[in-house]
């Protein structure tokens, strides 16, 4: 019999399971568009059945002139009572006529949600960082930035959480319907990639995704799930589930249940390739661990590598922490479109 304190321990029975179980679809060789095919269609039927998308019935409430670019807030539907809100931002020297690069920006976990990331909030006054969409916008994109489900606009102050994390609120309460909170937030992406999309401001064929933490983790997953993306930079999320799961630490928007008996991070963002994509990583975050990121890094290496593609994948480092490099990613995409 082994330690008391320890077959106490949920998370030593995690630490078991997850040695007595590992991933069954992890690539071992072989045929690598067929092992994508294989693990995509395995990441769609853990999504599960979905709301049906409804029309989006956009409509532009605020319109702002600041100095180098246009800031429209604009709402529209995704799932069938549920509005998302969000910023378009324009550059101010676009040409009638003009198409540019659109981008859409995902914010992270931050309690101001898109007003961060646009450079209006206290948040993005104390950490200039946080205002990657107004960096994006300054470098000549068309930007969207949407809130998530409870960030923002779409925060719900009368809910009473009790203390506990919204997301996590949300995931049981949606999970007890089979839906995972994962796959209504892509459905919010996916609106605000549609709308992106529809502005005459934009080239439809060079549309990219970008974002910090939760917003990198969401870049992850929109890539993978929307082909017209056709470049992404997220940041701040090359760490792995089987860590996260294994400290009782990640939250209920970040993941399809399931997900561990086949793959993990590095499995999901392979299958990206060989769309250019560009990580983002501070060597001073304190979410992402140097073995971690080195598994992740090699398994991405190996998709680009073997669909003759190693020239679209880059790996950034910075000596800082948790978040995003504007000024890199800028360039990077100006170099890609």
């Amino acid at each position: 019999m082994g330690d008391l304190k320890d077959e106490f321990s949920f998370r030593n029975f995690l630490t078991h399971y997850a040695r007595e179980n590992p991933p069954a679809m992890t690539f071992r060789g072989g045929d690598f568009p067929g092992w994508q095919k294989q693990f995509f269609s395995k990441l769609v039927e853990l999504r599960g059945d979905l709301p049906p998308r409804v029309p989006m019935n956009p409509k532009v409430v605020e319109r702002v002139q600041e100095k180098d670019h246009v800031r429209e807030r604009v709402y529209f539907y995704s799932l069938e009572g549920v509005r998302v809100s969000s910023y378009m931002l324009i550059p101010n020297d676009l040409k009638k006529g003009e198409k540019r690069p659109g981008l859409l920006c995902l914010h992270g976990h931050t309690p101001d949600g898109k007003e961060s990331i646009v450079g209006l909030s206290e948040s993005y006054r104390e950490n200039p960082y946080r205002g990657y969409a107004l960096d994006m916008v300054r470098a000549g994109f068309v930007t969207i930035a949407p809130d998530w489900w409870g960030w923002g606009e779409r925060e719900e102050p009368d809910l009473n959480m009790s203390g506990r994390d919204k997301c996590n609120v949300k995931f049981m309460a949606a999970a007890m319907y089979g839906i995972p909170l994962l796959s209504l937030m892509i459905c919010d992406g996916e609106a605000a990639l549609d709308y992106l999309i529809s502005r005459p401001e934009v080239d439809s064929e060079r549309v990219g995704c970008l974002g910090n933490s939760f917003g990198g983790r969401m870049t992850m997953y929109m890539a993978v799930f929307d082909k017209r993306i056709k470049a992404c930079a997220p940041c701040g999320c090359v760490n792995l589930f089987r860590e996260r799961s294994s400290k009782l630490s990640s939250c209920g928007a970040q993941f399809f249940p399931g997900l561990l008996r086949y793959g993990d991070v590095g499995e999901i963002f392979s299958l990206i390739a060989p769309r250019p994509c560009l990580h983002i990583i501070g060597t001073q975050d304190e979410l992402l661990f140097e073995e971690d990121v080195a598994e992740i890094r090699e398994k991405v290496q190996t998709a680009y590598d073997m669909l003759e593609a190693s020239e679209n994948v880059e790996f950034f480092t910075h000596d800082g922490g948790h978040y995003f490099r504007g000024d890199v990613a800028a360039k990077w995409f100006h170099k890609v479109f």
